[in-house]
């Protein structure tokens, strides 16, 4: 009678968890359901009656993503994004290795204090870093826009990096070195592939957020070929009137890339910040 309770109260717990899924990916999926249905219904349905399945189809916005030029600021956010995630990924690498592997004056208290600087507003620093960029005229040039981001990820870089390092026994790297090894060849072939799944975490952090950035791109980024797909996004937006159906398919055609990383890198990024905690 006793198993009997107990299967009935696992299988209401577990229906109990699959409704409560069901219901949180509805709620996050279905905007997206959207904004996807909407760009493919024609004007005259799109501002009609409210429909989840429109009776009618059309691909006329994105044949006008690609006539506006979108993609050329797709192309610019992929710059970007990817030379942010190397660039923060690969500096985070070699200072959160740096923390925990030597030992000089202040390195715990700097790496702490490296995460403080997300309690100032990065708005402050805009006119700064606008006039030096116009000092050196890099005003509209894609690495003004690397080196920002990479600062504005690294921190968090840091901080799961360094969760990830405190995890990987130093013994392993000793046994290279006794083997022969050098430090650095250590390094790369023990260490590295140790907190694979931390770099990829801090990577895909990393592009995330440069992907979405807009307010540095808005300000340094001056001309319309350089812009990047917020920036892209937000000239569309008219004074008088919204096309919402084109809006609707270049935030379709943004979006993708994003969530097809996401996708892929989902699991690495959870398991980087739950380990993440351990840093502080």
């Amino acid at each position: 009678m006793n198993i009997n309770k107990y299967t009935a109260y696992r299988r209401l717990t577990d229906l109990a968890r699959f409704t409560l899924l069901v219901i949180v990916l509805v709620v996050f999926l279905f905007p997206f359901y959207w904004m996807f249905k909407s760009s493919l219904e024609p004007s005259a349905v799109l501002y009609g009656d409210v429909l989840l399945i429109p009776a009618e189809y059309t691909t006329q916005y994105y044949e006008r993503v690609l006539q506006i030029g979108f993609l050329n600021a797709v192309k610019n956010s992929l710059i970007v994004a990817i030379g942010t995630t190397v660039l923060s990924t690969a500096v985070s690498l070699l200072g959160a290795y740096s923390v925990l592997r030597y030992t000089y004056p202040g390195r715990v208290f700097a790496s702490r204090l490296i995460l403080l600087t997300y309690m100032f507003p990065h708005v402050a620093l805009i006119v700064p870093m606008y006039q030096l960029a116009s000092t050196f005229g890099l005003l509209g040039n894609p690495v003004t826009l690397i080196v920002i981001h990479s600062m504005l990820a690294l921190p968090f870089s840091l901080w799961i990096l360094q969760a990830f390092f405190e995890d990987i026994p130093r013994e392993l790297e000793e046994a290279a070195l006794v083997e022969g090894a050098t430090e650095f060849g250590a390094f790369v072939h023990i260490t590295v592939p140790q907190a694979l799944p931390g770099i990829i975490a801090a990577g895909t952090f990393s592009f995330i957020l440069s992907w979405g950035e807009y307010m540095f791109a808005y300000v340094l980024m001056t001309d319309t070929a350089s812009h990047t797909v917020p920036v892209a996004i937000y000239q569309l937006l008219g004074s008088y009137a919204i096309d919402w159906g084109l809006l609707s398919a270049v935030s379709v055609v943004a979006t993708l890339p994003v969530l097809a990383l996401f996708w892929l890198m989902a699991k690495y990024l959870g398991k980087g910040i739950a380990r993440g905690t351990g840093a502080l």
